[in-house]
């Protein structure tokens, strides 16, 4: 009994790491339909609005860095624990886990920061930069594969070597890898139609212009102020 207490104690951090992946897959879809619940509100008040679809993407990236932080946090978490009290190639998994959410976290919070200082005031640089995060995710999903490949075969040289670094390693790229792809695919896939809708549209010609008018509008101008997003009057300029 003392030795299954200590064996299931010492894979306590491994356990964490697996609730930890699924419970961020299945939050994400719960917060982005908050979102929807939210700020897609406006899209029938605002049709063929672009400032309604900027709001929606910022909002999304928004939640995209949030849940990546929160990953990258419950790692470093149980990564540390793990490192301490894990042995062999455990210990080194645990190791890679919480070094490779320390890059994470610093992605995340450079990547919430950046949609703070969104200042594109025109409908075609909000569409060249809706179009950018897309061509970013599909990369850093490129780039996933490749980790999940390398790390792979890192566990395989491991395991064939009986190097508990190499092992340990290459499993938690594979982890990590995973989760990464994971989450750049579905991100993309609920992205990407918000940049298809102002793509579509035929307002291609219309402008933003800021504007220190007096708010006409609270209840929206209250919702958008959330967002981090300015006051913005519309002009036609053919």
């Amino acid at each position: 009994m003392q030795k299954l207490f200590s064996l299931k104690a010492s894979n306590e951090p491994w356990i964490f790491s697996m609730i930890g992946f699924f419970s961020c897959l299945l939050w994400f879809p719960m917060i982005v339909s908050a979102q929807q619940a939210d700020v897609f509100s406006h899209a029938q008040a605002l049709p063929d609005n672009p400032l309604v679809l900027q709001a929606q993407s910022i909002h999304l990236q928004q939640r995209g860095m949030i849940l990546l932080g929160s990953w990258a946090g419950l790692n470093i978490l149980t990564g540390s624990m793990g490192t301490f009290k894990a042995e062999g190639s455990r210990m080194y998994f645990h190791q890679m886990n919480a070094a490779w959410n320390v890059v994470n976290a610093g992605i995340a919070f450079l990547g919430y920061r950046g949609t703070l200082n969104n200042q594109y005031v025109e409908s075609l640089d909000i569409l060249d930069a809706m179009q950018r995060f897309d061509q970013l995710l599909l990369i850093n999903a490129g780039l996933d594969i490749l980790y999940i490949s390398g790390g792979i075969w890192l566990a395989y040289r491991g395991l064939k070597q009986s190097n508990d670094r190499w092992k340990g390693y290459g499993q938690s790229i594979i982890l990590q890898g995973s989760f990464l792809l994971a989450f750049d695919l579905f991100l993309y896939s609920i992205h990407q139609p918000i940049t298809k809708s102002l793509a579509g549209l035929e307002t291609n010609y219309f402008s933003f212009h800021l504007t220190s008018l007096p708010v006409t509008n609270l209840a929206m101008t209250t919702e958008l102020s959330n967002h981090l997003l300015p006051i913005f009057q519309l002009s036609i300029a053919f």
